[in-house]
Formats: C-alpha cells, sequence, structure tokens
C-alpha cells in the first residue's frame, strides 16, 4: 500500500519548507519525523540523514533540550522556552527561543527555533512598536481635528457675538488636542511635563468652559477660587488635563445621585506640606485644586483601586482619567488625594511651588 500526502498536507510542508526558522518534528521516542531546510542549518544536518533517526544522534542526551522536550510532553498544549543553548561537535554554540506544540500522535512534538533575543532587543522592539501605533493614532486624529478647526474658523466669519466664544473654544481645545497628540506620537508621555510659570485659575476657568459646554451643561457648578494664588511651575496642558478628567468624573458621579448635580471647584494655599525633593524631603507649601461632588461617594471596595489604570466601577467606562490624573501629578512633584463621604466625594491636587516673599500672606 502507498501512502501519499492529501494536498493540504502538501501544502503546509511548503510553507514549513519556506520559513526562515528552524522547525523540526519529532515522534515519541523522539525520532524525527520532519526537518525543514532551516533547521538543517542550524543542526549543521541534512533531512535525509536526520530523518527517521533518534534527536540524540545529533544532539548528547544530556542538552537542555531534552529537558525542555520532557516538560512539553509533562505539561501539554503549547510550551516556549527562551535562550536554550544548543551545542554538539557538529553545531556552533547557539541560544535559541524554542516553542512545542502537540503533534498528531501521542507523544509527538512540533519544535521551532529562533535566534535567542536579548532583554533590551525586546524591549526595544515592544518600544518601536509602541511608538509606530502613536505616530499612526497621531495621524488618523490630526486628520479629522483639523476639518473641525478649520469648520469653526469659516463658522467664526458669519456668527454672531453669542456664538464667538463657542467657535474660540473649539479653535483652542483643537490645538490643545494637537499638541498633546504631536507629543504623545514623539512618544513623550505624561512623565514629562514642559512647565512654565502657569496661572491655575485661567487653566481651570478653560476646563470650566469646556465642560458647560458639554458633559456638564445640566450640572452646577460653582467656584471659590483664592485670588492672592501665585504662578505656579507647571505644564499647562497636563494641568488642562489633569482638571477636566476629575470635573468630567466629578460630573458623572454627582449624575448618579438623588439630587441636581453639583460640583465645586475651590483653590487655596496649604502650608507645612512635605514634598519629596532631590536632597530628602522638604516643607513647602501647596497649591490645592479642590473637586467636590455630591454624589454617593465612592464605593468601599473601589477606594484603593481608583487611580490604577484601567479599573473602572462605570458601566462603558475606559479607567484610563483617574490613572492620568495620578501620573501627572507624580510627574510634577505633587499627588492627589480622596477624601470619601457618602455625601460625596472630593479629589484634591496638591502641587509643590516655592513661596516668594510677599506672594502669600
Amino acid at each position: 500500500m502507498i501512502s501519499t500526502l492529501s494536498e493540504s498536507d502538501a501544502i503546509s510542508l511548503r510553507v514549513l519548507d519556506a520559513v526562515p526558522f528552524a522547525v523540526l518534528a519529532i515522534g515519541r521516542r523522539d525520532l524525527v519525523t520532519f526537518v525543514n531546510p532551516a533547521a538543517e542549518t542550524l543542526f549543521a544536518r541534512s533531512a535525509p540523514l536526520m530523518r527517521g533517526r533518534p534527536l540524540s544522534d545529533v544532539l548528547s542526551p544530556d542538552a537542555p533540550l531534552f529537558d525542555f522536550i520532557s516538560r512539553a510532553r509533562r505539561e501539554g498544549g503549547v510550551l516556549s522556552a527562551r535562550g536554550v543553548r544548543l551545542a554538539s561537535p557538529h553545531i556552533t554554540p547557539v541560544a535559541v527561543d524554542i516553542s512545542a506544540a502537540p503533534d498528531g500522535e501521542e507523544g509527538g512534538l512540533v519544535l521551532t527555533f529562533t535566534p535567542a533575543r536579548s532583554a533590551q532587543e525586546e524591549n526595544n522592539a515592544e518600544v518601536t512598536a509602541v511608538a509606530q501605533v502613536a505616530r499612526m493614532l497621531g495621524h488618523e486624529v490630526k486628520n479629522p481635528l483639523a476639518g473641525i478647526v478649520g469648520a469653526a474658523q469659516l463658522l467664526a466669519r458669519q456668527a454672531t457675538s453669542e456664538q464667538q466664544p463657542l467657535l474660540s473654544l473649539i479653535r483652542e481645545e483643537g490645538a490643545r488636542i494637537e499638541r498633546i497628540v504631536d507629543r504623545f506620537a514623539a512618544f513623550e508621555t505624561f512623565f514629562a511635563p514642559r512647565t512654565r510659570p502657569t496661572n491655575v485659575h485661567v487653566v481651570i476657568d478653560s476646563v470650566v468652559e469646556l465642560a458647560k459646554a458639554s458633559f456638564a451643561a445640566n450640572s452646577r457648578v460653582d467656584l471659590l477660587y483664592d485670588p492672592s494664588l501665585p504662578e505656579i511651575e507647571v505644564d499647562p496642558d497636563h494641568l488642562h488635563e489633569a482638571c477636566l478628567n476629575i470635573v468630567k468624573n466629578a460630573v458623572e458621579a454627582a449624575g448618579q445621585g438623588a439630587s441636581k448635580p453639583r460640583i465645586s471647584i475651590a483653590t487655596r494655599y496649604r502650608a507645612g506640606f512635605r514634598f519629596a525633593g532631590r536632597d530628602g524631603p522638604r516643607a513647602r507649601g501647596a497649591l490645592e485644586i479642590s473637586v467636590q461632588d455630591n454624589g454617593p461617594g465612592v464605593p468601599e471596595s473601589a477606594i484603593s483601586r481608583i487611580f490604577e489604570p484601567f479599573y473602572t466601577t462605570k458601566s462603558g467606562g475606559a479607567g484610563v482619567g483617574l490613572a492620568v490624573v495620578a501620573e501627572i501629578m507624580s510627574a510634577h512633584g505633587g499627588f492627589v488625594v480622596l477624601d470619601n463621604s457618602p455625601r460625596g466625594a472630593c479629589l484634591r491636587l496638591l502641587f509643590p511651588f516655592a513661596r516668594k516673599k510677599g506672594s502669600i500672606r
């Protein structure tokens, strides 16, 4: 009886012959059943000399590969190992990454071998991949954004005086988003603030204006500013992003309560706070921005996790907003604090600054 390969099997073998990495199939007694050209090169043996013979003819019985094969059979499924050393009188010592998958017969395995990559090479590859995604995302965001800003500029030519502020808001927010996208596409995250002297009240006013024009249209927003506060060294775009996130979070939380949604935004000077410095802890004043809502408060089970990336208690939420806030505050040497109660939650942003004579009481 003559055994013939099916058409699909023949195609599979041609594909395995063409792949640039080594593929080796073995039976339950480690008899070699398939060798592709890359495996011939790796093991320095031709396929006719390897097929039907035990793998121990190529490698010594105590080779690390046999330990990996035994483990793959015990555990089943697909198994991988990094940096396994191959060496024999016929093979130049080389480290390879190996994966094993069950073959058709009991105990049979298909082994693939690729050159081992160092941790630095893997890290560089991951960074490159993320950077490529960031650039693609930036390109896809900026195209429609340019259209939105352009449309707002055209509308501004014929808009009434009452409509001009909203169109101006669209243009300003469009420019801010473009700056963030440019920084993200350049692989610059919120860990790298570009600080300059900033009036926090100007930034908060911009956030409130945006909120009232969108998600806070049906909410009451009270502003309690301390007018004596000086400018502080922060990244204004990062400050805007942090304030926008906690205001949006507060409005959504207030909407879960029984009464009309209401939030209160306050600023003040806080004395006696210690911030970590290069020369150890130092006592300095803090500029505090607080956002209080009248919602039901944060569930007790969630308090310890609300600043974790991708953790959320909201249906359809992404769990990114408060994690970004925590990252921004950390990059500025400050911190974010949650005060929680059944009558609502309050998030406080505490920024360090050096007092100048006569700047604050």
